[in-house]
């Protein structure tokens, strides 16, 4: 017990340089006009810290003010550096015009500097834009995960009252036609059945994207599935999960409920060490009401999770696009999830019947242990996140 207690601090020092959660959702807004491509890119003092590798002061905050601006200068080469803005396939050039400092500083996730790119396009108009960027990518957030930046773009062409929204991910390219062909000059503009397919189509990816690299939900669903006997039990205790991160999801879109994340993020954590411990231990549960139960307690506060990464990017979206994209969002969460857990449970299936009793009870237990020792390492990076880096 005193190992394991020393284990656990030991965990808790390696987090201390982890940092914030590596999942980053920030605002972008591209101007489309003749001659050229304007970008306005919100960056926060915590990702700042992590590129110009600041330092954390010993109340926990990144950097003070002062030298948060004098990183801010340097962070302009950063942010031009990481994006990459096409022309019809052709590589624009563009510079920081502009760096506005936020109003006052508050934390490191609230204080945001605004970076404004202007990239000024030579010879004749291009038919097609392709932005992409790879932000913190050569930064590593803790073991076995990378930062994950992604941006919720507004674009708005010169000329149109008009403001298409999308997400921008890391290694994912955003893609817009500067203009009309000649053919479409004077048409309607597109219809709202096909615009309400662009958000479902955008937001399925982003929810699919969100599971595939949310690494504490795949570690908490895979502990629920080594446990599962048969299939009938996976599909209980996975259905359980999903109905309830369903609830808290819609709950917290539509701000009936939300939780601050000092209290989901550990949560969830929290809920790995214990679904996996549980596996070990208590066996004898992982076919009783009570491990339903416990699916569905932690579902719930999953769901809260689940809903960090996305009402920032339905952020300006219209009604009926905010029912689209929590439709489409919760279906490719989904699919994320049977992503993992049908290969998972088909290993498991061909692994009991090639080596029979010898391979159930040890694939369970080992595999659970290794889930708990995930969790109990998130968990620490977790609280030190929330409790020590404010």
């Amino acid at each position: 017990m005193r190992s394991f207690i020393a284990f656990l601090f030991a965990l808790c020092a390696a987090a201390g340089s982890a940092g914030a959660h590596p999942l980053v959702q920030e605002p972008m807004w591209i101007l489309s006009e003749p001659g050229h491509i304007r970008l306005a890119v919100n960056v926060s003092a915590r990702e700042i810290g992590v590129a110009q590798g600041l330092e954390a002061r010993e109340d926990g905050a990144i950097v003070d003010a002062t030298r948060l601006a004098e990183a801010a200068q340097r962070e302009g080469n950063y942010v031009r550096s990481h994006l990459r803005v096409l022309a019809d396939g052709r590589e624009l050039a563009g510079q920081v015009t502009r760096t506005s400092p936020p109003p006052a500083f508050t934390s490191d996730e609230n204080s945001i500097y605004q970076f404004e790119l202007d990239y000024p396009i030579d010879g004749p108009p291009p038919s097609g834009i392709t932005i992409s960027q790879d932000m913190l990518r050569e930064f590593p957030y803790a073991a076995g995960m990378a930062w994950d930046v992604s941006y919720v773009v507004r674009l708005k062409r010169n000329g149109s009252d008009e403001v298409t929204t999308g997400l921008l991910r890391s290694r994912q390219s955003f893609e817009f036609a500067t203009r009309l062909a000649a053919s479409e000059e004077g048409r309607p503009a597109p219809a709202a059945t096909e615009k309400g397919w662009k958000t479902f189509r955008e937001y399925l990816r982003h929810g699919v994207m969100h599971i595939l690299t949310g690494y504490d939900h795949l570690l908490f669903v895979s502990a629920l599935v080594l446990a599962a006997v048969s299939f009938w039990d996976m599909v209980k205790v996975i259905a359980a999960f999903t109905l309830a991160h369903t609830i808290t999801l819609a709950l917290s879109v539509f701000d009936i409920f939300r939780l601050p994340p000092w209290v989901v993020e550990p949560v969830i954590a929290l809920s790995i060490v214990f679904v996996a411990l549980e596996n070990v231990l208590w066996p004898h549960r992982s076919r009783s009401w009570i491990r339903l139960a416990v699916a569905f307690s932690f579902g719930l506060v999953h769901g809260l999770g689940f809903a960090g990464g996305l009402l920032d990017a339905m952020a300006g979206l219209p009604a009926i696009g905010i029912w689209i994209a929590l439709g489409a969002f919760s279906l490719g969460v989904e699919i994320g999830h049977q992503l993992v857990v049908l290969p998972l449970f088909g290993l498991l299936v061909l692994g009991r019947r090639v080596f029979q009793e010898g391979f159930a009870k040890p694939a369970m237990r080992y595999g659970s242990f290794a889930i708990s020792l995930c969790g109990a390492y998130y968990l620490c990076v977790a609280i030190h996140e929330q409790f020590f880096s404010r």
